[in-house]
């Protein structure tokens, strides 16, 4: 029995010197990681950093979190972020936000304010550090910017998750419930009246919007990142679904990059109870007035050939570098690898 304790002691003795080693380590990296941003001419402060959970985690806790990159114009403050990793799998981490922070971009500054709000970094036990999944998610989520307008999420979630067994290749999902758009769309929605079409009645939120793709990539998501820089190769578009009212929209399909490095591709687009779209494009502004009734003649043709008069059925075309849905001109193709040296 003695020699039983005290097999329980050198093994809880070898524990605590790991988590403190742990610790430590944790410490270094991150006053290293501030360091290293401020040398290269980037704003990186905490009021403090600390690291806890003895003896099962590690929890490192960032408070009054101040970040700047002056030459791409980005900042993020925020009172505290919370990173946690349990102690027999590091490799697994998981990130508690703040209720509110401030996001600054380029002309703009967004203000969050959101309840639960988690992420979370998982990758392959090895060397590389090769990504088997990132997720983030909310209960709530409100965001205000500087420059007038507002949006708001309810409870949702996406994920980015490693496809097994296809090397460089990631699912990602991505559903959003009760999403409010910015209010001055239901408002100028209010003054748009097309002749032939009833009012608008959309709701003031968008039910649900639903995103299901396969991504392939030029390279890995690994440590090895900032060497490789991984590109969008293709996109498996499987399901791109919106509810908002009686409007809905569903949109399926492929994009590859052409020999100029345009996407190049088809998606079959589908919309129910299509006439709640042309008043919609005129209020976002996609749309002139002056040309709607024309457009929405238009689609009552197409809808009209597809045998269902209420539903709307038109491929969105990529090729040569051009866009286009049925018979109208879109503009450019997105570039998905931009040209050598570029």
């Amino acid at each position: 029995m003695r020699w039983l304790l005290g097999f329980a002691a050198v093994l809880t003795s070898l524990w605590c010197g790991y988590w403190f080693v742990g610790k430590t380590v944790i410490e270094r990296q991150a006053s290293a990681f501030l360091a290293a941003q401020a040398a290269e001419g980037r704003r990186a402060e905490t009021t403090s950093l600390s690291v806890g959970g003895f003896p099962n985690r590690f929890d490192l806790t960032a408070e009054g979190i101040d970040f700047a990159d002056p030459a791409q114009g980005l900042s993020w403050q925020a009172p505290f972020v919370q990173v946690f990793a349990m102690t027999w799998k590091p490799w697994h981490l998981i990130a508690a936000f703040a209720e509110t922070q401030t996001i600054g971009v380029p002309g703009e500054t967004l203000t969050l304010t959101s309840d639960g709000l988690m992420a979370s970094a998982r990758t392959q036990p090895s060397l590389d550090l090769t990504l088997a999944e990132a997720r983030v998610a909310t209960r709530t989520l409100t965001v205000v910017s500087s420059q007038g307008w507002t949006a708001g999420l309810g409870e949702s979630a996406a994920a980015l998750r490693a496809t097994p067994g296809e090397a460089a290749t990631y699912d990602l999902g991505v559903q959003l419930t009760r999403f409010v758009p910015d209010p001055r769309i239901k408002e100028a929605l209010a003054q748009v009246v097309l002749p032939g079409l009833p009012a608008s009645d959309l709701p003031a939120e968008i039910e649900r919007l639903h995103l299901d793709a396969r991504l392939g990539l030029s390279a890995p998501l690994d440590r090895q990142a900032g060497q490789t820089r991984p590109q969008l190769l293709s996109v498996d578009l499987r399901d791109l679904s919106l509810v908002w009212g009686e409007l809905a929209i569903v949109a399926k399909g492929r994009l590859d990059p052409d020999a100029q490095g345009f996407a190049a591709g088809r998606i079959e687009v589908s919309v129910t109870n299509w006439d709640r779209l042309p008043p919609l494009l005129v209020a976002a502004g996609l749309v002139k007035p002056e040309i709607a009734p024309t457009v929405t003649n238009l689609l009552r043709a197409l809808a009209a050939d597809g045998g269902d008069p209420a539903t709307l059925t038109l491929p969105l075309v990529l090729q040569g570098g051009q866009m286009s849905v049925g018979p109208l001109p879109l503009g450019p193709a997105p570039l998905l690898v931009p040209p050598a040296g570029g």
